[in-house]
């Protein structure tokens, strides 16, 4: 509950104090009639089609009608596997029961069909991710030594006659003879021929009810302040025999450092650490076989981050912190330490400041290279997702502000706004993943202002500065039955940004949403624009002329 009252609280924050006013880059992209109008193709979610040529074909015939101008074909999934012929990363033969033919190249494909009807496609790769963990697959799972590693504890709960059980699981379903915790959603009732049962706690781990699960039908809601345990098996039966009501169990945490595949801290995907050597090489192997031998028109960077606050705690980035940084006298605990449980607030430590400002710094350099890369081969427009969340994107190691932000949080230094990457890249996809598009509606739904689309992409224009083009994400699954409401949201991202990013195709392309597209694009009334990254010269100029808010 802390982590979510420091969030709320930085919200009512941003509200009084950020201004409402675009930058001036908005004006100029919108008079020169330019718009980026993206549409965004997840590797996974869209194999189903994206195996078939004649799918492919009618899909971007679709994207070129409703007005899209530029299609992220994401090539390179969280899984570390890849969507083409490669010699350096796995292909992607089969993903839940969807099998790829042996001899097609989908990005191959793409670009042949889109290119055909006018549209450009970018390649997108998952940076730092090289595997899945819901299906313990990808290269990261055959060298742990690259996994990013977090700093977390190992928790251990013990029943009335000491059994004890690592409880390592929360908000998601127990291990087969294991117990889960549920705190913030509500429990689910057993699968079909699970034996399980649930223990309904205080804070204090106190047995307020123990119910066998043959007799719950409905997901259970955790009591305000307290618990539901779950159990599976022989952990059930030890549960239902041995928790009486107002029997008090006992919690025992000890910290612990771990590979990100073994860490509760992230749930899918299974992060690299950006400074091995061996990782780095690979990405750049990677960018270049996919610049040098596919026509693409543009490069996008997913999950260029470290996993989250608590990543990476390894020897190697340890050394390379301190070579710049000086020794860590309580290494990790001077730099954080984690919470009890899950989704409690950490805390800081007297060099975490510096430690945030190394991070970022590591990816910003990273970016560098990434983008030398691909320059040494051709130029072309690089672009990036991003959670559109900046008070708290610390956490995840990445400064995409404007330096114009001098001083962003109050436990970093100056130096701090010198790590900005936003100068290495042409345009900035944030994620404004909400359910209100403008600002206006919000009163209507008893939302926040902050909390649209349109709020959200107003100040992501203000910390960028109009540095970089912003294209505002809309997630079409945020609308499920709400068609208009889609087409608000995709109007207020280009009213608000300098243009529109769709999430997913797979919602497009199962909904059969293209006629929402093509009204909120107004594709009927004129012809589909440019978008401002292609016009490479623009944002040079604009960065020269721009002033600081």
């Amino acid at each position: 509950m802390r982590r979510l009252g420091v969030l709320l609280g930085l919200t009512t924050l941003i509200s009084v104090l950020c201004p409402q006013p675009l930058p001036p880059s908005v004006a100029l992209t919108r008079q020169m009639g330019l718009e980026g109008r993206v549409m965004w193709v997840d590797a996974t979610a869209n194999l189903f089609w994206l195996i078939d040529r004649e799918k492919i074909r009618e899909f971007v015939q679709n994207c070129k009608s409703v007005g899209i101008n530029t299609i992220v074909l994401d090539v390179k999934p969280i899984s570390g596997h890849v969507l083409y012929h490669s010699k350096i990363a796995p292909k992607l033969t089969e993903w839940r029961g969807v099998r790829v033919p042996e001899e097609m190249d989908i990005l191959q494909v793409f670009l042949e069909e889109a290119h055909a009807v006018g549209l450009e496609v970018h390649a997108n790769i998952n940076v730092l991710s090289e595997g899945h963990k819901m299906f313990q697959t990808g290269p990261a799972y055959e060298n742990v030594d690259w996994q990013m590693v977090a700093y977390s504890r190992r928790r251990i709960l013990s029943l009335p006659d000491g059994t004890p059980y690592e409880l390592n699981r929360f908000d998601t379903t127990p291990p087969t003879n294991g117990i889960a915790a549920y705190r913030r959603n509500p429990a689910p009732v057993p699968p079909a021929g699970r034996n399980w049962a649930y223990a309904i706690l205080t804070d204090d781990l106190r047995v307020e009810a123990v119910i066998d699960g043959m007799f719950v039908n409905q997901p259970i809601q955790p009591p305000p302040n307290g618990w539901v345990l779950v159990a599976d098996g022989t952990a059930s039966e030890k549960l239902e025999r041995l928790a009486e009501l107002g029997m008090q169990l006992r919690l025992e945490t000890y910290p612990v450092l771990t590979p990100i595949a073994e860490s509760d801290t992230e749930g899918i995907a299974v992060f690299v650490n950006p400074l091995h050597p061996e990782v780095r090489q690979r990405l750049m192997a990677i960018i270049r076989e996919i610049c040098t031998n596919y026509p693409i028109d543009g490069f996008v960077l997913d999950r260029m981050r470290w996993a989250n606050v608590y990543t990476d705690f390894s020897e190697r980035t340890r050394r390379a912190f301190e070579a710049l940084y000086g020794p860590v006298q309580n290494f990790p605990d001077d730099i954080l330490r984690p919470p009890v449980l899950p989704r409690d607030g950490f805390e800081r430590g007297p060099r975490f400041g510096q430690w945030s400002e190394f991070r970022a710094r590591v990816i910003r350099d990273l970016l560098r290279e990434i983008r030398q890369t691909i320059e040494s081969i051709r130029p072309m427009p690089i672009g990036a997702y991003v959670g559109s969340w900046y008070p708290i994107y610390y956490e995840l190691g990445v400064n995409w502000a404007s330096d114009a932000l001098e001083r962003p949080y109050g436990f970093v230094g100056e130096e701090y706004r010198f790590t900005s990457y936003v100068y290495d890249m042409d345009y900035l996809m944030p994620g404004t993943y909400f359910n209100i598009p403008f600002m206006n509606e919000a009163a209507l739904y008893d939302g926040d202002e902050v909390r649209t689309v349109e709020g959200m992409a107003r100040r992501v224009m203000q910390w960028t500065n109009g540095e970089m083009f912003v294209y505002a994400g809309v997630y079409a699954e945020d609308y499920r039955r709400d068609p208009a409401g889609f087409e608000r949201a995709i109007r207020a991202a280009c009213l608000s940004s300098n243009g529109v990013m769709i999430f997913d195709a797979y919602h497009i392309v199962s909904w059969d949403w293209w006629e929402p597209i093509r009204r909120a694009l107004r594709a009927d009334r004129a012809e589909t624009p440019l978008a401002p990254h292609q016009l490479p010269s623009l944002l040079k100029s604009l960065r020269g002329v721009i002033a600081p808010y």
